[in-house]
Parts: C-alpha cells; sequence; structure tokens
C-alpha cells in the first residue's frame, strides 16, 4: 500500500486514520492493523478487513489539492485555445 496518499481524518469513535490514497482508494489504519478500502467502504486487502463506509465516501470525495486544481485548470486553457 505504497501509493501516494491525500488527506486524511480520525475516526471520532473508534481511532482508525481514513488516507485517501492518488487512485482513490482508502486506507485505513488502526488497533486491528490496517486495510485497503474501495471508495464505497468494500475491502480489497489487507489485514484489517472492516471500515466505516461512511468514512470511506466522505474522505474520497474530498475536492482534490489546489495545485492539481490549478494545473487542471491550465490544460482546459490551453485546449480553449486550440
Amino acid at each position: 500500500m505504497s501509493a501516494a496518499e491525500g488527506p486524511s481524518i480520525r475516526h471520532p469513535f473508534g481511532g482508525a486514520i481514513y488516507s485517501l490514497l492518488a487512485d482513490g482508494n482508502v486506507r485505513v489504519s488502526g488497533d486491528g492493523g490496517e486495510g485497503l478500502f474501495r471508495s464505497d467502504g468494500r475491502w480489497i486487502s489487507g489485514t484489517l478487513r472492516e471500515a466505516d463506509p461512511q468514512m470511506c465516501v466522505w474522505i474520497a470525495n474530498q475536492s482534490p489539492p489546489a495545485d492539481q486544481l490549478e494545473s487542471t485548470w491550465a490544460l482546459s486553457q490551453e485546449d480553449k485555445q486550440r
């Protein structure tokens, strides 16, 4: 599970860390180990096999970092000039 990470949030009850990966999946790390989940909370791999699906959906729907927005905007401007 070595993909670049985006935003992260700690679950308010269990304390697990939910981290958005560059590929859109969610890495969950906690006392029970670590697991990789789809953005809807379905398990992909890892020792941790359960995650809060609402937390997965929430973290996966965060806006991209500003530097990615700027580069996307620049590309759209280039397309308009062609």
